[in-house]
């Protein structure tokens, strides 16, 4: 998909939280790099984020449930000759070792951190603007002035939290996106539909657009239909239809 735009619509709660995690981590692994006090702000608020996005009590069997789905999948290739069978049993011991460390816990993801005073008081105040002022937290200007590798020995040590769930979700995505069905559409004046097969349980909606093109799309999927829309982009204007006949790459990701 050299030179295309990529946009994906998740079909299932936990890959949308997948989805939303994979964005979430991104940004971590920019900022984490950075020595300003703004960015340490920065991964404060990501790590309340995440904790936010995790907080619920369905989540951990949910992932158990979709890691044994993907090893089953997996499963299914074992006698294929062209398979590389070390790498599939490399997946396979990761997913049955994600899946039991979610079934074994009975707290929640990142329980640890929710102990946390200053993350605690932080989380109250950043639907302020300006979030987390001298004035709101003192505990937390206090502890931004200090050096830097105290900040960032700090952050990496609540950030290890989460090495389960980034590894679980990344390969979720990871194995959901590599087992797609690819075919190219051409969209009549702006606009895509077809039927789908309400047995078979998609995972993922992938549409690339070539990067050239002053188009996106609006996916919309029932039971029965899939719907691409495609408008003509505007950042200040309402955006219109796209009217001109368009190609592109549909992908449905992790069909049964």
């Amino acid at each position: 998909m050299k030179n295309r735009i990529i946009y994906e619509q998740p079909l299932n709660e936990l890959i949308r939280v997948c989805l939303r995690l994979e964005q979430l981590f991104i940004q971590v692994d920019y900022h984490i790099k950075q020595s300003s006090k703004l960015a340490t702000r920065q991964v404060m608020t990501l790590i309340i984020q995440l904790l936010q996005l995790l907080d619920r009590p369905d989540l951990k069997p949910k992932l158990a449930k979709e890691l044994s789905h993907q090893a089953t999948l997996l499963e299914r290739l074992a006698n294929e000759p062209e398979v590389d069978s070390e790498k599939l049993e490399s997946y396979l011991r990761q997913l049955n070792e994600l899946s039991r460390c979610f079934i074994d816990s009975s707290k929640k993801i990142g329980s640890p951190l929710r102990q946390i005073e200053i993350l605690n008081s932080l989380r109250l105040q950043l639907a302020n603007p300006g979030g987390g002022c001298s004035f709101d937290v003192p505990l937390y200007h206090y502890w931004l002035q200090q050096p830097e590798k105290t900040r960032q020995q700090t952050l990496k040590t609540w950030l290890v939290e989460f090495d389960s769930i980034r590894t679980a979700s990344s390969l979720i995505l990871q194995l959901v996106r590599e087992n797609g069905r690819s075919e190219q559409i051409s969209a009549e004046h702006g606009f895509y539909q077809t039927l789908l097969n309400p047995q078979i349980n998609l995972r993922l909606v992938r549409v690339a657009i070539p990067e050239h093109i002053s188009a996106y799309p609006e996916i919309s999927i029932g039971r029965h239909f899939l719907s691409v829309r495609f408008f003509s982009p505007s950042i200040e204007n309402r955006p219109t239809q796209y009217v001109e006949h368009l190609a592109f790459l549909l992908t449905h990701c992790n069909a049964e």
